[in-house]
């Protein structure tokens, strides 16, 4: 069978499952996840490993534009009005989070070297999960704002100190300079994706000042977002991280989100779709009877640290009480990210045979398909949901 095949039959069920998950009132995003599902080595097998990884050009899209989509919400404006509260509740849910997982994952069995990794990993949150279940409920508000603002900082910490960690990990097992160097390394990668985001948000922004034509404003903005994971592949570089920076510098170098918004939307779909779909086919239920208890210590400790963790710490902002005890429900899905570093990890440390990224693993089955119902739920609950999204009007084209 051909890849064109593959990615026709990915598009078709894909849509077909998202409908009938509105229907049911869940996330559309939960219905291409269970049709990917259907599709993948757990069930029909039509959807191999060699074709996921084959397909990956989709997966690398449509996280960039995802990535791009969440750095377009940090407005300077938004962050004068929110800053203070994200990085509260981001670093104080972290502390709680790494150390609850930790925990619990350390007395089901796993070396505590592993633990202490995996209570990091926990710390990542699915761009792909929440932004599409925001999209798909059409929900604004100040709980919308700040689980969308909460996503890039929970990303960013959590990459920050992954590499602080298993720098600590190695120095434990005697490889303390190789690992010390490694936050060297982290710090650095981090500035250079800053340099490289900001270069490509630049290269928008002009021409967005340029009034130029929404056609070909789109071609620059795919162009960017290529160029950003591009860049990242051949330097070993964080394609989220970079897409988040360039989505920063478009959006405060031109206050113009709704526009960069509203020309993402004219592509998504058929992109989210196949790559929602793909990342369902690439779960393997299998997985979960290898890990035992750690990987289910794993998803109710990193539950509990994500809905305490931010519950407590919002307490010492000034964030609308009602809003409180949903922040952290709000950022339950995690996948991608988590899964690739689990990934580095393995390379990373001596004796590790798939522990790690078995335990994430089993975590993606239950954060990738479930999580994104409890986004949803916690948006509805605050009552920042819409029946019906407003029409977008795109700029007029000029000639």
């Amino acid at each position: 069978m051909t890849y064109s095949l593959y990615i026709a039959i990915l598009m078709l069920v894909g849509i077909a499952g998202g409908k009938l998950a509105s229907k049911l009132g869940l996330p559309t995003v939960t219905g291409y996840l269970l049709c990917g599902l259907l599709l993948g080595p757990s069930v029909l097998n039509l959807i191999t490993s060699e074709v996921y990884y084959s397909l990956g050009f989709v997966n690398e899209l449509a996280l960039g534009m995802l990535a791009l989509s969440i750095g377009t919400e940090l407005h300077y404006l938004m962050f004068r009005k929110f800053g203070k509260n994200l990085v509260t509740i981001s670093l104080g849910s972290a502390v709680l989070t790494v150390s609850v997982v930790t925990l619990l994952t350390w007395l089901t069995g796993m070396p505590l070297q592993y633990a202490l990794v995996l209570g990091t990993l926990a710390l990542t949150v699915s761009p792909a999960g929440v932004v599409e279940v925001v999209k798909d409920t059409r929900s604004e508000g100040e709980m919308t704002q700040n689980v969308l603002g909460l996503v890039a900082f929970d990303n960013l910490v959590a990459i920050m100190a992954f590499g602080m960690m298993i720098s600590f990990v190695q120095s434990l097992g005697d490889q303390g300079a190789g690992g010390f160097a490694l936050i060297a390394t982290v710090i650095l990668d981090i500035v250079y994706g800053l340099i490289v985001g900001l270069v490509s948000g630049l290269f928008v922004s002009y021409f967005i000042r340029k009034d130029t034509s929404s056609d070909k404003l789109l071609v620059f903005l795919i162009a960017a977002i290529l160029f950003n994971t591009g860049i990242a592949s051949m330097f070993g570089l964080s394609p989220v991280l970079i897409n988040i920076f360039s989505g920063i510098a478009i959006t405060n170098l031109t206050s113009r989100k709704v526009l960069v918004a509203s020309l993402l939307n004219r592509i998504e779909l058929p992109i989210f779709v196949v790559f929602l779909t793909l990342a369902g086919a690439h779960i393997d239920i299998s997985i979960i009877g290898t890990v035992g208890l750690a990987g289910f210590a794993y998803i109710i400790a990193r539950s509990i640290g994500k809905y305490a963790g931010s519950l407590i710490f919002s307490q010492f902002t000034n964030v609308n009480k009602k809003i409180r005890p949903y922040l952290g429900l709000g950022l339950f899905p995690q996948a991608g990210i988590a899964i690739g570093l689990a990934t580095i990890a393995e390379r990373s440390l001596p004796n590790v045979s798939g522990a790690i990224i078995g335990v994430i693993l089993t975590g993606a089955v239950f954060f990738e398909i479930v999580g994104p119902m409890i986004t949803g739920y916690a948006l509805k609950a605050v009552d920042e949901t819409k029946k019906e999204r407003p029409k977008q009007t795109l700029p007029k084209q000029k000639k």
